[in-house]
């Protein structure tokens, strides 16, 4: 936990000053669709989800672009992956690299896929757009040359967590939506 904390302790305090504001914006969002005469408590779910979307996104891309020591591209699929795994001194470095870069997309893929739920094939477009978030993302980080290496696993590993959160936010919108 101690980890997690020295890596994300400059995020953190930003990200709590955007909850205020985007709450904001999301209730006046709420209070125009009642105005307009959308039932109530459908607005409401709409407008918490549209607000958990735009609270994960802006986490995905402060934690994804932050500066960093390092710099480069890397196209090879699972090149690095294989590299982390299996030449890690660590067992903990895979958990922390691997499967972060999957737990990071969950919370987009859910709230994606309850904002989108009402259309066909929602997992299919929810894994897509997370996928596209993702290259977008890593071609940032090499063309902005912000210290951070692009990663072919990186798009791969968070296209899986949108899909995972995508499968979660479809089961969920199929029980409470």
């Amino acid at each position: 936990m101690e980890q997690l904390w020295r890596a994300f302790n400059q995020v953190i305090p930003i990200f709590l000053i955007c909850i205020p504001f985007i709450i904001l914006i999301g209730w006046f969002l709420y209070y125009r669709k009642v105005k307009a005469g959308e039932e109530k408590k459908k607005a409401l779910i709409y407008s918490i989800i549209n607000i958990f979307l735009v609270l994960s996104i802006i986490g995905i891309l402060m934690v994804t672009m932050l500066p960093g020591s390092l710099s480069g591209i890397q196209l090879v699929p699972f090149v690095s992956s294989i590299d982390v795994l299996f030449n890690s001194v660590d067992y903990t470095v895979p958990i922390r690299i691997l499967g972060f870069n999957v737990v990071l997309f969950i919370p987009f893929g859910v709230f994606m896929a309850l904002r989108i739920y009402s259309k066909r094939k929602v997992i299919l477009l929810t894994t897509l757009i997370g996928m596209l978030l993702s290259i977008i993302i890593e071609f940032l980080q090499y063309a902005l040359a912000i210290g951070r290496i692009s990663n072919i696993d990186d798009v791969i590993l968070n296209s899986f967590g949108a899909f995972l959160g995508a499968i979660i936010g479809y089961l969920l919108g199929k029980r409470f939506l």
